[in-house]
Parts: structure tokens; sequence; C-alpha cells
């Protein structure tokens, strides 16, 4: 499981790094940060799916950092901190855990033990995409959140995750790729103009010469249309 630490003492994080690598298997630590700023920063350029995250911050706490991330986080939560008083408020950002330090190795590895007994009971949801009428089945860490497809105005791949982008402005994001929606969506008048993006063709205002051209969506996005991709999508609008 591709994991980060987040705590702003380098001895917290080394000592948690020691005692994952030493007790839980299927841990793989990709990355380390000391503040939200970095905390962000390494989330968005590694995209993990478990994060190991301290309240007290130099900078602020972890709930900062969380709430300048979509709702919910894309990643499962485990609070490893020095002070008892938050455990409600971390309930209330759907954390799986809330560890004391010093960090006991039984708390840890009954911890990750719970994250793989929950993501084992959302695994059915979460491998298959689920269409119901004119909804989308898109996973989050509860199962399965049904969207209107015609709502849908774009898909943004993130890494090995998808930002959906909604007509009110609204966007969430999903631990699945942009390839798992790419065909199944192409029948609702969805096109791939990008490696990265999946438009709904309903919403795109207006498209723009060029070597490849690019978009321009309803919300005023403008989007690159990749070279090969540019003949068959300039069918696909024209006819």
């Amino acid at each position: 499981m591709r994991t980060i630490i987040i705590d702003d003492q380098i001895r917290s994080r080394r000592v948690l790094k020691r005692m994952l690598t030493q007790y839980c298997s299927g841990i793989d630590i990709i990355a380390e940060a000391d503040s939200i700023d970095t905390g962000l920063e390494t989330i968005n350029t590694h995209h993990p799916e478990l994060v190991f995250l301290d309240v007290e911050l130099g900078d602020g706490t972890g709930f900062d950092l969380l709430g300048q991330l979509p709702t919910p986080p894309a990643f499962k939560i485990i609070f490893v901190t020095a002070y008892d008083s938050y455990a409600i408020k971390a309930i209330k950002w759907s954390a799986l855990d809330y560890i004391l330090k010093p960090v006991d190795p039984e708390e840890l590895v009954a911890a990750v033990n719970k994250i793989a007994q929950s993501s084992k009971n959302n695994l059915e949801a979460k491998e298959s995409i689920q269409i119901k009428g004119d909804k989308l089945g898109v996973p989050t860490m509860e199962g399965l959140l049904f969207v209107a497809i015609q709502d849908i105005t774009r898909c943004e791949a993130k890494g090995a995750y998808t930002e959906f982008h909604f007509v009110d402005n609204t966007k969430i994001i999903v631990s699945k790729s942009i390839q798992s929606y790419d065909s199944i969506l192409q029948n609702h008048n969805f096109f791939r103009i990008h490696k990265s993006h999946l438009v709904n063709l309903n919403y795109i205002k207006e498209y723009i010469k060029g070597r490849g051209g690019n978009v321009v969506m309803a919300d005023g996005t403008t989007i690159a249309v990749a070279l090969r991709k540019k003949e068959e999508f300039l069918q696909h609008i024209l006819h």
C-alpha cells in the first residue's frame, strides 16, 4: 500500500517508518513530509493510498491540511499524535484509526489490519464500474457514490486516480484510473481527447484550431487535443 508519513518531528517519522517496516507487511513508504505545505505537495505528487498524519504540525494542524483537499480524501488516514483530545474530530474526517505516541506496535498492526479489512469489504464495489440507469457508481471509502452521467463535464487523470468535474463546478477524486472509465463513458457521448482528459462532448463550447487544437469547455477550461486524436475527435463533433 502506497504510504506517506506526515509529521513535523523527524525522530517520530523515523520511529514510525522503522516500526512499519518491521511489523507491517504490504506497506510501501513512498515519501515523508514535515508540514502542511510539504504534505499537500507530497500527496498531490505521489497520490498515496494511506497517510499517517500527525495532528500538530509546525504550520497548523493535520485537519487544516485535510481541509485543503477534496472531500472525502482519496486516501485512508491514520492519525498518529501525542494528543488524545482530537479523537472525535479525527472520526469526523473518516480516519480509520487514531494512535497515541509513543506508538505501541500492537496498536499499529491492528490499525493497518483494520485498513486491510476495510479494503476487503469494499473490494467488490471498487473493482467494477457500476452503471445504474443514467448514473455512474464511483468508488469512495464508504462504497459507491452514484452520480448523474449527464452532470459530468470531464474527467482528468491524476496519476492512478481520476478527478471528476461536474456542472456545478464541484469535483471529486476516485481511486481508479481514467482508463477504467474511458470505454464505458464513450457510450454516453464522452471522448478521450488526450491521455489525461476524457470530456463530455455536450459541454464543449469551442474548438480552437492548431496542431492538435484545443477545446474550451463550458466552464472556461481550455484543454489540448492530442495530435493523434485530432482527426477522430473532429469526426465526432462534426457529424
